[in-house]
């Protein structure tokens, strides 16, 4: 609760209402594109977002942090156009079920760098999530890169409530962003409703941004480890990111000094400024948004540990 509240207090701070993020849309699933259909049918947006393919993008994050070659003259990199996902809120109709359920299932992103999946949420079923049924937020992952909306991409979905005779299809079905008809540089918050349930996403498409891959390295840390908490914010475009928290599938205890087994992606406009801030009421860490190369500051725990973060800057398309 104490970091629930943390993040409130700096959403007040950036002078965002909770009540008001923006645009409030329904985002319209694509008819047959439950997973009965989607990935074997012969539509024209099966084939346009390889729905066939069901594996995860190997693209990595920081493909372009620098020019190759070095000796290149001129530089073709440039800020691209950017989902950003914040949060995802999900939400049950069932009137059977209890106050809380076990959930599995997965969310991915299919951009145009590859049309493999881009999960943000993706437990088995063996491992599933408790969420509270009248609205609660899906713990997500970071993705594994940026990603970009220089073309349409696609956002999959398919939630199941697990259950101890028969599970639930909560939400299940696509949709598309399509560039021409998006809303840039705007919090957007869209529904994506279907008889089970609904799916609320909390995302922003930036018109030019770059990909942060941001990385830490713990070089000291007290007897017994640490718990860590993670959000960033910007300076100019005023957008809060949950890194590590309630709400993101992390590993949030710190055994021992040493690179941390995750790296956490975000998409930043361009000119703005990224600050990493581990939520102790200590100045955040800035980091200006850069078309190439990397950046690196400490940061002193309260409690004494040290941490390393290294923030390396990539386009998503070229």
């Amino acid at each position: 609760m104490e970091y629930i509240k943390r993040l409130l207090l700096k959403r007040s701070a950036l002078s965002i209402s909770s009540a008001e993020l923006g645009v409030n849309t329904k985002l319209s699933m694509i008819p047959e594109s439950s997973r009965d259909f989607r990935h074997s049918g012969d539509l024209c947006w099966h084939e346009y977002y390889h729905m066939s393919e069901v594996s995860q993008t190997v693209l990595p994050p920081k493909r372009y942090t620098r020019c190759e070659p070095l000796t290149a003259v001129r530089c073709f990199h440039e800020p691209q156009a950017m989902l950003q996902v914040f949060s995802i809120k999900l939400k049950a109709y069932l009137q059977a079920i209890g106050s809380s359920v076990n959930v599995y299932g997965f969310v991915a992103v299919r951009d145009g760098e590859d049309y493999h999946r881009n999960y943000l949420f993706n437990p088995p079923r063996t491992d599933p999530v408790t969420i509270n049924t009248t609205s609660d937020y899906l713990p997500l992952m970071s993705p594994i890169r940026g990603m970009s909306m220089t073309f349409e991409c696609l956002i999959e979905v398919d939630i199941r409530i697990k259950g101890d005779i028969e599970d639930v299809t909560l939400v299940d079905g696509c949709a598309d962003l399509i560039e021409s008809r998006c809303l840039y540089d705007t919090e957007i918050e869209c529904t994506m409703d279907d008889t089970n349930g609904a799916a609320m996403f909390d995302f922003i498409i930036f018109r030019r941004a770059l990909e942060a891959t941001i990385e830490l390295n713990f070089t000291k840390v007290p007897t017994g480890g640490m718990e860590v908490k993670m959000c960033g914010y910007t300076a100019i475009s005023k957008s809060l990111y949950d890194f590590m928290g309630e709400q993101r599938e992390c590993d949030q205890f710190v055994a021992s000094a040493g690179k941390h087994p995750q790296y956490f992606i975000a998409a930043v406009p361009f000119e703005d400024t990224l600050f990493v801030d581990f939520m102790e009421g200590k100045l955040s860490i800035p980091f200006k948004a850069a078309v190439h190369g990397s950046q690196e500051r400490e940061y002193h725990f309260s409690n004494g540990a040290l941490v390393s973060v290294t923030v390396s800057w990539s386009s998503t398309y070229y």
